[in-house]
């Protein structure tokens, strides 16, 4: 009875911040000039607005994407302690660790994860050549057995067949389709590949289901770096996502 009291008690708690949080966000939304841009963008996205780059601007969009990041990623936290109150197995990107520079680290992901999804976000045949040749790359790990960044020569050449394809006739098919559902399919996909950097083959049931759980809070901040993408350039949703990722190395290192 105590256990069973314990977790309805958890789950009460949860529903109860999850309504606090909703409402402090209404009332913000209605007095926050960006914030209501940043939800009306989602949802009705436009691929040719206007670019942004003024620095109040760009500084105020990172804040809400680095709240609520956080936001949902302590939550996630929060519930995964709770529940499962063990580590998860380790990802592709400690693997790295061992093996490169930090500042390379740092780089590459946000970097290779901007271009395979959020680069062609403007449908122009370049981007989305890109796109594709980097999307290939992530993709082909588990195909040759290998982690996310480790490179064996298929790799390349399985790329520059998709680049050739993509740059010739694919490229039409994507410029043709709703840019909403190729806006909502480029997140999705953004939180979804992020389980590419685990090894697949030997998680059990629960790890499966945390680590899917942990990917999918990523959409709300894959909406938020869509939208940096498109009204402030890609540059800075590169710049967004690798400070992001600097955060928690900064916590662990230095606080």
């Amino acid at each position: 009875m105590g256990n069973a009291l314990s977790y309805h008690s958890f789950i009460l708690g949860l529903i109860c911040v999850a309504a606090v949080i909703i409402v402090f966000f209404y009332f913000i939304y209605r007095k926050n000039n960006k914030l209501h841009d940043i939800i009306h963008f989602i949802r009705s996205p436009q691929e040719n607005c206007t670019t942004d780059l003024r620095v109040g601007s760009v500084m105020s969009s990172f804040l809400w994407y680095l709240i609520i990041t956080l936001l949902f990623g302590i939550s996630y936290h929060f519930v995964d302690l709770v529940l499962f109150n063990e580590s998860l197995p380790s990802s592709s990107i400690s693997d790295i660790q061992t093996m490169l520079p930090l500042g390379v680290i740092l780089i590459i992901p946000p970097l290779l994860e901007e271009t395979a999804f959020r680069l062609p976000l403007k449908r122009k045949r370049i981007f989305i050549t890109l796109s594709i040749t980097a999307i290939t790359f992530i993709l082909s790990a588990p195909v040759f057995s290998t982690s996310v960044y480790e490179i064996v020569w298929q790799k390349p050449v399985l790329c520059a067949v998709l680049a050739i394809i993509f740059w010739f006739w694919g490229y039409k098919w994507i410029q043709r389709a709703d840019f909403r559902i190729w806006f909502w399919l480029m997140t999705i996909l953004f939180s979804i590949l992020h389980i590419m950097n685990y090894d697949l083959s030997t998680l059990s049931f629960s790890e499966w289901e945390r680590i899917i759980l942990m990917e999918a809070i990523k959409i709300p901040s894959a909406l938020l770096l869509g939208y940096t993408r498109l009204k402030h350039g890609f540059f800075i949703s590169v710049a967004f996502h690798l400070l992001n990722n600097l955060t928690p190395f900064i916590l662990k290192n230095f606080i």
